[in-house]
This record gives structure tokens, C-alpha cells and sequence, in this order.
């Protein structure tokens, strides 16, 4: 028994200071997302058991991964919209998202003088119209990411109605495919970002290397 319980709690320590960035918070809270769905179908239970934490995780999900895709995209759009936001208006991190790919495609073709792969483009454009279904939604029931939090808002008033329902099933359809979204959209547009990374490392070996000889040549001198 004692030997048991030394395995489970190995298995419960949580390196918590180990991943501090939005991509593993993204991952962790995907894991939370899939394992409270495993939970429902395995043991036929009725999703009301876990409704609102599976929403709100769903959500945040969104959130996170907007936001990790605006700090990644932002370095190649070159635009700062909701850069460092503390919004947690889904909207707004959606359009802010879609605004720095589209900039970022722009701003590479007009410094390089190549063309994006139109396919690349066009199926992002139909994954985001995907995305913008459960992201109306959640606007819809939790704008201010407080209703599958609390049970009233600011102003003591229920944030749903008594008859109010939605099928969870509905939403965790549409969820992976959020996922897929905001998973891959950096891999998928990696062939022209590597390329922008590239020149940037070459310019700087070409900066360090040309200081280095001008040393060189200074204390060759003195």
C-alpha cells in the first residue's frame, strides 16, 4: 500500500514552472478538455454532471490559442493589435488573429516579392469560417468569460435562463476543428516564416561576422 501510494504521488507531481508559455497552457487545458468528454462516454453519464467546466475549458482553449497565434504571427505581420492583451472578448482575439496571418501574408509578399501558396491561404480562410461558428456561440453565452464560471454577473442577474439549453456534442465537433486551427496554422505558413528566420540569421552572422574582423583588424593595428 505504501509503495502504491509513492507511485501516485510521483505521478502527481506537477513541474508547473517547467512550461510557462500559451502553447503548453494550451495543451494542458486540451488534456483537461478530452479527458472530462473520455469521462462522459465511458461512463454514460449526462453531461450536466460536467457542463460547465468542459464549456469554460472549451472557451479558454480558444482564448489561449488565439492569443499564442498573435504572438506568433505578430513578428512577421509587424502589427501589435492585441499583441499583449488582457481581453477576453473572443471576438475581438479572433479578428486580431485573422488580422496578423493576412498582414503577415502582405507585409512577406511585399518585402520578398513572392507569392503564398493559394491554397494555403483559402483553407485557413475555410477552417476560420468553421472557427467563427462556435466562437459566435460563445460570444453568444459567455461575451465576458464569466457565465460557466459564476452563476450571476456583476449584477447579481442569472447569466442563463431557466429553459436555456445547448448540446454539448455540437460544440465539441466544432471544438476540434477549432484545435486543428489553432494548432497548425504556424506549421502550415513554416515554409514562409523559416525563409523571413533565415535571412534574419544570415543578416546577423553577416553583422557579427563583419564586427568580428573590424576587432580583428583594430587591435592587429594597436
Amino acid at each position: 500500500m505504501e509503495e502504491h501510494y509513492k507511485h501516485r504521488r510521483a505521478r502527481y507531481e506537477a513541474y508547473i514552472g517547467s512550461y510557462p508559455d500559451f502553447w503548453s497552457y494550451l495543451r494542458n487545458y486540451h488534456n483537461a478538455f478530452k479527458a472530462l468528454v473520455e469521462s462522459v462516454d465511458a461512463h454514460r453519464r449526462n453531461v450536466d454532471a460536467v457542463a460547465y467546466p468542459l464549456l469554460f475549458i472549451a472557451r479558454h482553449c480558444m482564448e489561449l490559442g488565439f492569443k499564442a497565434n498573435i504572438r506568433y504571427f505578430e513578428k512577421y505581420s509587424e502589427k501589435i493589435d492585441h499583441v499583449n492583451s488582457k481581453s477576453h472578448n473572443l471576438e475581438a482575439l479572433f479578428k486580431a488573429f485573422k488580422l496578423h496571418v493576412h498582414a503577415m501574408v502582405k507585409n512577406l509578399e511585399d518585402k520578398f516579392t513572392s507569392k503564398f501558396n493559394p491554397e494555403d491561404i483559402e483553407a485557413f480562410d475555410e477552417y476560420c469560417q468553421e472557427v467563427d461558428k462556435l466562437n459566435a456561440q460563445f460570444h453568444l453565452l459567455d461575451k465576458g468569460s464569466y457565465s460557466f464560471r459564476y452563476p450571476v454577473d456583476n449584477d447579481n442577474n442569472a447569466v442563463f435562463a431557466p429553459e436555456q439549453k445547448i448540446n454539448v456534442l455540437d460544440v465539441i465537433e466544432l471544438f476540434e476543428k477549432t484545435m486543428t486551427l489553432l494548432y497548425y496554422s504556424a506549421s502550415v505558413f513554416a515554409k514562409y516564416t523559416d525563409y523571413v528566420d533565415n535571412i534574419e540569421q544570415m543578416y546577423q552572422d553577416e553583422m557579427r561576422s563583419a564586427y568580428e574582423d573590424e576587432m580583428r583588424s583594430y587591435y592587429s593595428d594597436n
